[in-house]
């Protein structure tokens, strides 16, 4: 029974490889009849999908099938990402027509990011002063002693 899978096997193969390796396979199979037969068949699975992949030019196929998956599948992934945004948009157009800004409203947050932006400015001065004092303190003394 795994003699005819087998046989089956090298007909699957392209005529030219069939012909050329035919009947050098099976005779291998014949003679190794008494061990295992599994090894023999995964490789003529093997074998027969390199051959028609990489020998008849059907990898060509499946590499522009592949591609074309992959286009396939980044449009469509694009696609919802786009609705998503279009939703986001409409959410926040619905919540800016529920609720405008008014001329008092605005001028107070813009007050409110005006000190925020302030105050960070002044965190970061006072934050690159004492770096710069620290270094320049100890500036002088590096180089008198190493004057000496």
């Amino acid at each position: 029974m795994t003699r005819f899978f087998y046989r089956f096997l090298i007909w699957m193969h392209p005529r030219a490889f069939r012909e050329r390796f035919g009947d050098e396979m099976l005779c291998a199979f014949d003679e190794a009849s008494g061990a295992s037969a599994a090894p023999f068949l995964i490789d003529g699975l093997v074998s027969v999908a390199r051959q028609w992949m990489l020998r008849s030019g059907l990898w060509r196929f499946s590499i522009g099938a592949a591609a074309t998956a992959l286009v396939i599948v980044g449009y469509a992934h694009s696609e919802a990402n786009w609705q998503r945004k279009q939703l986001n948009a409409q959410e926040l157009l619905e919540a800016r027509n529920a609720h405008p800004l008014d001329k008092a409203e605005f001028n107070r947050e813009a007050a409110q990011a005006v000190a925020m932006l302030a105050r960070y400015r002044a965190a970061d001065k006072k934050k690159s002063d004492s770096s710069r004092g620290t270094s320049a303190a100890r500036g002088p003394a590096n180089q008198s002693s190493n004057q000496n």
